[in-house]
């Protein structure tokens, strides 16, 4: 026999048990943003923190971890972080199939942080270090950084061989400010 409980009659019951329900959407809508806007330091301290987090879990092929960094537009066009990651492991084991390997990922000084729409937006220079076949190559490109919390979090995306417009599609809040490297 099984235990079926009796009609909540009391609206106080319901309206208890519907906000019950809701708290995790509200206490998940009220942490999106810092109450307190961050400091242009502590903005900074958590885009290095995030950027070095982002370089170590690519160095370790830990492409997970890797997809969590990445503006969630590229993962959209991708097929999702699973998808993604697998292509990058893909591309991993054929580069270590050639002979070659990653030997360094690091980034430079990020561009001044300008706010567009309710976002925070920057650039930030990055090199990629392969070896193979004895020879090394350095890949550089620009990351476009952005926050939609405050400088709390940061999602990135590779802007390399794309122009100004071409990323504008990607991220129609593009900020006019924001300057991209000439394609070449």
């Amino acid at each position: 026999m099984t235990f079926v409980p009796p009609p909540l009659r009391r609206p106080a019951i319901r309206l208890f048990f519907l906000l019950l329900s809701l708290l995790p959407a509200l206490s998940f809508a009220q942490s999106k943003a810092p109450a307190k806007p961050l400091s242009e330091e502590t903005r900074r301290a958590n885009l290095e923190t995030q950027l070095t987090q982002m370089e170590q879990a690519f160095l370790q092929e830990d492409f997970e971890v890797y997809a969590d960094f990445l503006h969630p537009d590229v993962l959209r066009v991708a097929g999702g972080a699973d998808a993604f990651a697998g292509k990058l492991r893909k591309s991993a084991e054929q580069l270590s199939a050639g002979g070659g390997k990653v030997s360094g990922l690091t980034h430079g000084a990020p561009s001044r942080i300008v706010r567009a729409d309710r976002e925070l937006q920057c650039t930030v220079p990055q090199t990629l270090e392969l070896q193979q076949g004895g020879q090394a190559r350095s890949l550089p490109t620009t990351l476009l950084a952005i926050s939609t919390d405050g400088g709390l979090h940061w999602a990135f995306l590779d802007t390399a061989g794309k122009d100004w417009e071409s990323v504008r599609r990607l991220v129609p809040s593009l900020s006019r400010e924001i300057v991209l490297p000439v394609r070449q």
